[in-house]
């Protein structure tokens, strides 16, 4: 438990790396919610139901969460104990805490 206190307190200092809004997933999100709100403004339109329900999954599958995966810090703690050394990121692919870590790392930005 005091793992836990540590990382969210060393979370609030590092910052979220990255803004959400600038990131690959949350834009190409946005254009298939986009898309999805366009089939529904006509769901008379063949297939327009069925496209926006897809749309809107596929969505959900690249728009980062506003907070930390459910997983994240299991999955970060497991990596600590397994290999002896803190994970900085998990591997959940719209971790709201990681991603924006991810692209920083990615971009050379410094994250602590």
């Amino acid at each position: 438990m005091e793992w836990f206190r540590e990382v969210n307190a060393a979370d609030e200092l590092r910052g979220p790396g990255v803004p959400l809004e600038e990131l690959p997933g949350f834009i190409a999100g946005r254009l298939a919610v986009e898309r999805a709100w366009r089939l529904l403004d006509d769901p008379s339109a063949p297939g327009a139901l069925t496209e926006s329900r897809t749309g809107l999954r596929s969505a959900l599958a690249l728009l980062p969460q506003s907070r930390p995966d459910q997983l994240c810090y299991e999955e970060r703690w497991r990596s600590r104990r397994r290999y002896g050394g803190e994970s900085l990121v998990c591997s959940r692919p719209t971790c709201g805490r990681c991603l924006p870590l991810k692209a920083a790392l990615e971009h050379g930005s410094p994250v602590a």
